[in-house]
């Protein structure tokens, strides 16, 4: 369910199209967060920590909340504090991250693409436990 309802009655604006915002609830399995989405751009504003709860991947809350100061300089401002936003790379997905509040913005489809990313991840070390050993590629099967 969305609103214009802000937390801490405090509206914030696309940073792409400069809208007001929507708050939406979002059911998770652990705590339920709250986050901000444009309804005409499709972007996404998690606040600091609400990405990894929605996610659920620790690997990803790891990459995004480390070095925050890395990155190119992103062409947008942070929609919650004005800060600097940097460009930060998740695998293939390019991430705006604020060096200031540590909030990150997504653009339409990004979400999407980090859970991909993160399924595949989780697929390959999957299939890493049963990929044969550099010995037995080498060999073929013919021996085994």
């Amino acid at each position: 369910m969305a609103s214009r309802r802000r937390k801490g009655n405090s509206p914030i604006d696309c940073p792409r199209c400069k809208e007001p915002l929507w708050l939406v609830k979002v059911e998770t399995l652990g705590p339920n967060v709250e986050i901000d989405e444009c309804h005409r751009c499709g972007g996404s504003w998690y606040d600091r920590g609400e990405l990894a709860v929605h996610i659920k991947d620790e690997h990803v809350r790891t990459r995004l909340t480390n070095f925050p100061g890395v990155g190119r300089d992103s062409t947008i401002a942070c929609p919650r504090c004005g800060g600097k936003m940097k460009l930060r790379h998740e695998d293939e997905v390019e991430v705006d991250f604020c060096t200031e509040c540590q909030g990150v913005w997504l653009d339409l489809g990004e979400e999407d693409a980090l859970r991909y990313q993160v399924e595949w991840d989780r697929h390959s070390e999957i299939e890493g436990l049963v990929r044969p050993s550099a010995f037995q590629a080498v060999l073929g099967d013919q021996y085994f």
